[in-house]
């Protein structure tokens, strides 16, 4: 007898429900949280807090309606983990890093203790909509859970009712990961509203469902009495768009000075990206070609001789 081989993909469904009184996002995420956990090396907490982040700043990409657009998540707690921070693109590309990879907490019962290892402090939403300034929200951490955090964003930083389940099963590496966000629309009956409630202990195990069932099935279990009409689908996945020359373009942008400064002490320059772990090396002659490149770029000093 054959085996099934079947490989379910990372995607997200945008939903809505009802006839249009509530909307949802559905995502699993499980490949693309197991190339976060590879990239970074991280511990099981340290997997789930940053995979559940990732998971939300996806679904907050999908939002987004201009393909230039871009939203960042950072998450800012007191506790083991440090700085999380997570971009995410309408395009379903996310990218991510935790500031302590390798932190650590003891479990909580059966269960990892991911708000331990976040701790207490903010989250914050910056969404770049290519206009002259960021949209930039920010809440108090609610438990570092991430779901009742974000839940907690929508509902006081947007005004927008949410439901929010999320989670990540980690052992060695990540058997499941997915993401649930239903909200409400403007003029939802109170019939909606109490459908929606009662449903919220369905979703709880939002990870346990997506091992199961996948997306396809999660969809079907958890909101078919909802009345869902699938909208979209997109394909998500882990992607950093660093390349060797947006790093040099970043490298002008410090100046000429700065440059020949490096040159001067270090022979050289190295540069880390902190969301793929890639290091990129500039010699001192490659170093001295971007110092002729700045001396195109640069203004003249409003005091300089006129030649």
């Amino acid at each position: 007898m054959s085996q099934d081989k079947t490989v379910f993909m990372d995607g997200l469904l945008r939903i809505s429900l009802l006839g249009g009184e509530a909307r949802a996002f559905l995502a699993e995420s499980t490949h693309m949280v197991e190339r976060a956990r590879s990239i970074h090396a991280l511990s099981r907490t340290a997997t789930a807090a940053l995979g559940r982040t990732l998971t939300l700043t996806a679904i907050m990409g999908s939002m987004l309606k201009g393909k230039d657009e871009s939203v960042t998540v950072r998450i800012d707690g007191d506790g083991p983990a440090g700085t999380i921070l997570c971009v995410g693109k309408p395009d379903g590309a996310v990218k991510g890093f935790i500031a302590h990879p390798g932190a650590e907490v003891p479990r909580r019962g059966s269960k990892l203790d991911v708000g331990a290892l976040v701790g207490r402090g903010t989250l914050s939403v910056i969404k770049d909509m290519r206009l002259r300034e960021p949209y930039v929200g920010q809440v108090e951490l609610v438990s570092g859970e991430i779901g009742e955090d974000f839940a907690m964003y929508f509902t006081s930083s947007e005004q927008t009712p949410s439901l929010v389940s999320v989670g990540v099963l980690v052992a060695d590496s990540v058997a499941s990961a997915g993401g649930l966000v239903i909200q409400l629309m403007p003029g939802a009956s109170e019939a909606a509203i109490q459908s929606i409630e009662n449903s919220a202990g369905m979703f709880m195990d939002i990870s346990r469902t997506m091992g199961e069932d996948h997306l396809e099935g999660a969809l079907e279990q958890l909101l078919t009495h909802l009345e869902p009409q699938v909208l979209d689908r997109i394909p998500i996945r882990y992607e950093c768009d660093c390349t060797r020359e947006r790093v040099e373009r970043a490298l002008m942008l410090l100046g000429s000075g700065e440059l020949r400064d490096m040159i001067e002490k270090e022979h050289g320059a190295t540069v880390d990206c902190h969301f793929c772990n890639t290091r990129r090396s500039f010699t001192q002659a490659e170093l001295e070609e971007l110092i002729v490149k700045c001396g195109t770029t640069e203004k003249p000093s409003a005091d300089a001789d006129p030649q």
